[in-house]
């Protein structure tokens, strides 16, 4: 039986890995959770070679066997509308190299630039990112998340962002849904308007 694989895409700034922490928690928790015997340390990379501003991504693959990294500039999605899908049994808590699950619902968009996925009704994430909705007032992100991504955490952590369970019903009551990864915060305005949903 083949091992699992996963990935850790990290943010590069300024020659920096971005919330670092973050990701050596959920290499842990991954490795803990599989058994691994084998402990990465992500704080042992060096980015000496980097001596720009630009922003780039870190894709950091591994396994309890093997490890590997590829380093390049990150070049923003362009999402200008979502696509509702519904898998009452997709089950993605973990960051797998492997996104069959994933990829299969993303070929349902029909010509949208992503999906949302609802399962059992409720609001959880789109095909790459956990997602935060803004009413006006307050931005919310969905409690019932597929993966807890580490800029989900990071916001939540400094409570710029509240949990709550948001069902299909509630989208009209926003107006904005941003895209939120590792790659992307907040503040960089990948988003779509509640309106560009189908």
């Amino acid at each position: 039986m083949n091992k699992p694989k996963f990935i850790e895409s990290i943010r590069i700034e300024k020659g920096e890995f971005q919330n670092l922490h973050y990701h050596q928690e959920r290499v842990d928790n991954t490795s803990k959770a599989f058994s691994f015997t084998r402990k990465f340390n992500l704080n042992s990379i060096s980015l000496s070679h980097i001596k720009d501003d630009d922003i780039y991504k870190s894709r950091i693959l591994y396994s309890e066997d093997e490890y590997s990294m590829d380093i390049s500039k990150y070049i923003k999605r362009d999402i200008s509308s979502l696509k509702l899908v519904c898998d009452n049994d997709i089950d993605y808590g973990f960051k797998y190299e492997n996104r069959e699950c994933l990829d299969q619902l993303f070929m349902k968009r029909e010509g949208c630039s992503d999906i949302l996925i609802i399962k059992n009704g409720l609001i959880t994430d789109t095909s790459f990112s956990n997602i935060v909705l803004f009413d006006g007032l307050d931005y919310f992100t969905p409690k019932t998340y597929l993966l807890n991504g580490i800029m989900r955490q990071n916001l939540l952590e400094r409570k710029i962002i509240i949990e709550k369970e948001i069902r299909v019903e509630d989208l009209k009551t926003y107006k904005t849904v941003f895209l939120i990864n590792a790659l992307n915060t907040l503040y960089d305005n990948l988003s779509v308007e509640v309106s560009c949903i189908s």
